[in-house]
C-alpha cells in the first residue's frame, strides 16, 4: 500500500494510477465476472464500456455517439457492434428519424449483464469501505464526487 506522505495531488494521482492499472490488467472485470459467462465475454474494458454507454439511452445512440463515449474510433466502434449484437447483448433498429441511421441499444441480456456488473462493483467499493466509519465514508463519496465535477473535460489524459 502506498504511504499518504506526500502533496495531495500526488497522494490522489498515485491512487488513480493504481486503480487504472488494475482496470487495465483485468482484475476488476475478472472480480464482476466470477463464474458468470456472460459477464466474462464483457469483460474486456473496451467492450465493457460500450455496453455501459447505453446504460440509460432509452432512445439507443448513433455509432458514433457510441465511439465518442468510450473513446474508440469508429471502425473499432463498429466491430464492437458486431460482436456484441452476435452474442445478443445489443440490439441495431432504424432510426425513426431517419431510416439511414441505426441506433444501438441494450437488449435485455445486455442490460442484465451491466445491472450484475454495477451490482459486483457496488460490493467490491462496499467491501473497500467496510473498516471506514459512516462519517468516513461519506466524507469520502461527497469529497469523490466535487473531483470528479472539478474533473478537467477538455484536457488529454493519460
Amino acid at each position: 500500500m502506498a504511504t499518504s506522505d506526500g502533496e495531495p495531488h500526488q497522494v490522489i494521482e498515485q491512487a488513480l494510477i493504481r486503480i487504472r492499472r488494475l482496470q487495465q490488467s483485468r482484475r476488476l472485470q475478472r472480480r464482476a465476472a466470477a463464474g458468470d459467462p456472460a459477464a466474462a465475454s464483457a469483460a474486456n474494458a473496451a467492450r465493457f464500456r460500450y455496453l455501459d454507454s447505453l446504460e440509460g439511452a432509452e432512445d439507443g445512440l448513433a455509432i458514433s455517439q457510441i465511439a465518442d463515449a468510450i473513446d474508440v474510433d469508429r471502425p473499432r466502434a463498429s466491430r464492437l457492434t458486431g460482436e456484441l449484437l452476435a452474442e445478443g447483448l445489443i440490439e441495431r433498429q432504424t432510426a425513426p428519424e431517419d431510416s439511414r441511421y441505426a441506433r444501438i441499444r441494450l437488449t435485455a441480456e445486455g442490460s442484465d449483464l451491466v445491472d450484475r456488473a454495477h451490482a459486483s462493483r457496488r460490493q467490491s467499493v462496499a467491501d473497500a469501505l467496510a473498516d471506514f466509519t459512516d462519517e468516513e465514508a461519506q466524507t469520502l463519496a461527497a469529497l469523490l464526487e466535487r473531483f470528479v465535477e472539478a474533473w478537467p473535460r477538455n484536457r488529454q489524459s493519460s
